[in-house]
């Protein structure tokens, strides 16, 4: 799209002129007559609804892609707890599907709960 002006826009202005241009037949703009300007309109008109239409199949394709991905995201989570379940979190067939091995995590300073190391209860 030219500038800021949108499609309609342009297109309401272009047939304004070509109304009025209708009551003076003759009139032309160097190789510019009536007729081409009128086909212009025409095709930009074509372009336009070709240009919603493939809007329209984009956006379904993007939301079913999406929607394929959050699916198969939920079956890669599920899978993966699958063989932590059958195989033990500190197994190689868990870290082959993408897991890490309990062995492997780092550990955090001042231990998992990082509570009170006294064993006193406050």
């Amino acid at each position: 799209m030219q500038g800021s002006k949108s499609i309609d826009s342009i297109l309401s202005q272009a047939e304004q002129i070509a109304r009025v241009w209708a009551e003076t037949p003759d009139f032309a703009l160097g190789d510019l007559t009536l007729e081409k300007f009128q086909t212009l309109i025409a095709e930009l008109r074509n372009f336009s609804g070709e240009t919603e239409d493939l809007r329209t199949r984009l956006t379904a394709a993007i939301n079913n892609t999406n929607a394929k991905v959050a699916e198969v995201t939920d079956a890669i989570t599920r899978s993966r707890s699958g063989f932590r379940a059958a195989f033990g979190p500190d197994s190689t067939k868990y870290e082959q599907v993408g897991g890490t091995r309990r062995s492997e995590r780092k550990r955090r300073p001042g231990g998992k709960s990082g509570g009170n190391k006294s064993g006193e209860n406050k």
